[in-house]
C-alpha cells in the first residue's frame, strides 16, 4: 500500500469522519453487520471511587446504584440503535422477518442487558427481539476473560504486562507524573484553590506503589498503583461528563473539558498497556474474533457454519460488552483508531467495533469494511439525536495483514487467515449454544 503524506495516519490508523458510508458501487451488497458494542453510561463502581480514601469531597449523587446504566444511558443507547436502523435500513427491507435477522447477545451485567434492549428499542422498535445471555452456570466465555483462567498462566501473563514496562512497574507513575499532579490536586482540593486542611488524613496517589502481580482464579493478574487507580478516577469524571452532570459537579468543578482529556489519555494509554498485551489479548478475545469469523462465513455461505452466533438468516448481530472486549479484541487483531475528541484507541460508553460484510457482485468476493463508532462526549452529555446528517464519529480502520488499499477494504478470506494467525485455541469454546433468552 502506497499512502501520500497527508493520508499517512487514515492508512495507518481509523481516523474519524461525520461524513456516513456512501455506496461502494453498484455492484456492492451489504450483507450482514456485526457490532460489538460497550454499554451505556452507568454509576460509577467501587474502583473508581475507592471509597473516598483518595478525595476530600464527596462523590456526586448518582440516580442508580453503582454500575448500573442511568435512564440518559438508556436513551444514548437507543439514539445510537436508531443510527444503525437509518445506516443499515437496507437490512430491514422486510420487517415480517425482523426477529430472524437481528440477534443480540449481552454479558449478564444489569449494564450490558439494559444496554443491548435500549439499543434494540431505537434499531428494531416494532420487533419482538429479545436479549440472550450466557447460561448462568458457568462464566461467560463470550465476554470473560475469567472464564479461561483455568487454563491461562497467570505467572506468565503477569511477567509479559510487566515486559512491557521495562520489567519495572514503577516506570508507569514516572511516565504520568504531570497527570497524576493534576488529579491529586483535584482529589484534595476544596475548592478554593488551594489543598484542604484536612487533605492529610486521605491517601494520595503518588505515594502509592505500582505492582504488577499473578493472582488466583479467576483475576489472573493484579495490578495497582497511582496509573491503575488514576485510570478509574478519570473515568469516574468522563461518566460524570457524558451523564450531563452541571460541570460544577464534574470533578468537583476542578475538571474542565481540556482537563478531561488530558486525564483520559492516561486512562486508555493504561487499558492498552494492560489489555493489548498480546497474551491477555489472545484470553480475552480469542473465543469472541473466532465466533465473528465463524459467524461473518456463515452469512457470506448462507449456510450454517460451525462455532457462529445464531442462524445464517441473521443480518445484524449485536454483541452487547464492555470496554475491555473491544480493547482486547483490538489488542488481538492489531486495530487502531482515533475519535476526533477522544484519545488513541478510546472506548468510550456506547462505542462499538462494527464489521461490515459485503459481496462484491462484479467478482462474487466478499470482504469486510471495520469502523469504530461512538458518539462524541457531547452528543452524550446533550443527548443529541442521531441521524445520517448528525452522525457519531465514524473511524475507517485498516485491518493490518487484511487491507489492501486506501479503502480499507479486508478481503474476507484473509480476515479468516488473519483469526487463524492470532486466535490460542487454549481459549476458544462454543458460544451460541449456551445463550438463551434474557427473562
Amino acid at each position: 500500500m502506497t499512502c501520500r503524506l497527508h493520508l499517512l495516519l487514515a492508512c495507518l490508523l481509523g481516523v474519524a469522519s461525520f461524513i456516513p458510508k456512501a455506496a461502494f458501487g453498484q455492484t456492492d451488497e451489504l450483507r450482514m453487520v456485526i457490532v460489538v458494542s460497550r454499554h451505556g453510561v452507568r454509576a460509577p463502581i467501587e474502583s473508581e471511587t475507592r471509597a473516598s480514601q483518595y478525595n476530600t469531597q464527596p462523590w456526586p449523587t448518582w440516580p442508580v446504584a453503582p454500575g448500573v446504566l442511568t435512564p440518559n444511558g438508556a436513551t444514548l443507547m437507543r439514539n445510537t440503535g436508531s443510527f444503525y436502523r437509518q445506516r443499515y435500513a437496507n437490512l430491514f427491507r422486510d420487517p415480517q422477518n425482523c426477529s430472524t435477522s437481528i440477534f443480540a447477545a449481552a454479558n449478564r451485567t444489569e449494564r450490558t442487558v439494559s444496554s443491548a434492549q435500549a439499543v434494540l428499542k431505537g434499531l428494531a422498535p416494532n420487533c419482538p427481539v429479545k436479549v440472550h445471555v450466557h447460561d448462568a452456570s458457568s462464566l461467560d466465555p463470550l465476554f470473560e476473560a475469567a472464564a479461561f483462567s483455568s487454563v491461562a498462566n497467570h505467572e506468565e501473563l503477569a511477567a509479559a504486562i510487566r515486559g512491557r514496562l521495562g520489567g519495572d512497574p514503577q516506570w508507569w507513575p514516572s511516565a504520568y507524573q504531570r497527570p497524576l499532579e493534576d488529579l491529586q490536586q483535584i482529589l484534595l482540593n476544596c475548592g478554593n484553590g488551594s489543598p484542604c486542611s484536612k487533605s492529610s488524613t486521605k491517601k494520595k496517589l503518588l505515594n502509592d506503589t505500582s505492582t504488577v502481580k499473578a493472582a488466583n482464579i479467576p483475576d489472573m493478574v493484579v495490578i495497582d498503583g497511582p496509573v491503575s487507580k488514576g485510570a478509574d478516577f478519570a473515568e469516574n469524571f468522563l461518566l460524570q461528563y457524558t451523564e450531563g452532570l452541571p460541570m460544577a459537579q464534574v470533578g468537583w468543578g476542578r475538571v474542565s473539558r481540556s482537563e478531561l482529556n488530558a486525564l483520559m489519555t492516561m486512562n486508555t494509554s493504561y487499558h492498552d498497556y494492560v489489555l493489548r498485551t498480546p497474551y491477555f489479548a489472545q484470553i480475552g478475545a480469542s473465543n469472541l474474533a473466532s465466533d465473528i469469523g465463524a459467524t461473518l462465513q456463515q452469512a457470506a455461505d448462507e449456510k450454517t457454519v460451525r462455532g457462529a452466533i445464531d442462524s445464517p438468516q441473521t443480518r445484524f448481530l449485536l454483541l452487547l460488552g464492555h470496554d475491555s472486549n473491544l480493547t482486547w479484541l483490538g489488542g488481538l487483531l492489531h486495530l487502531n483508531w482515533l475519535l476526533p475528541d477522544q484519545p488513541l484507541n478510546a472506548t468510550p460508553p456506547g462505542s462499538a467495533l462494527v464489521f461490515e460484510l459485503h459481496r462484491d457482485a462484479n467478482t462474487n468476493r466478499c470482504y469486510l469494511q471495520v469502523y469504530m463508532m461512538s458518539q462524541t462526549l457531547d452528543q452524550m452529555r446533550y443527548k443529541t439525536p442521531l441521524t445520517i446528517g448528525h452522525a457519531p464519529s465514524i473511524a475507517t480502520i485498516f485491518v493490518p495483514n487484511c487491507s489492501t488499499d486506501a479503502t480499507n477494504r479486508c478481503p474476507l478470506d484473509q480476515f479468516q487467515k488473519l483469526i487463524q494467525s492470532t486466535v490460542n485455541p487454549s481459549f476458544v469454546e462454543p458460544t451460541s449454544s449456551t445463550l438463551h433468552p434474557n427473562e
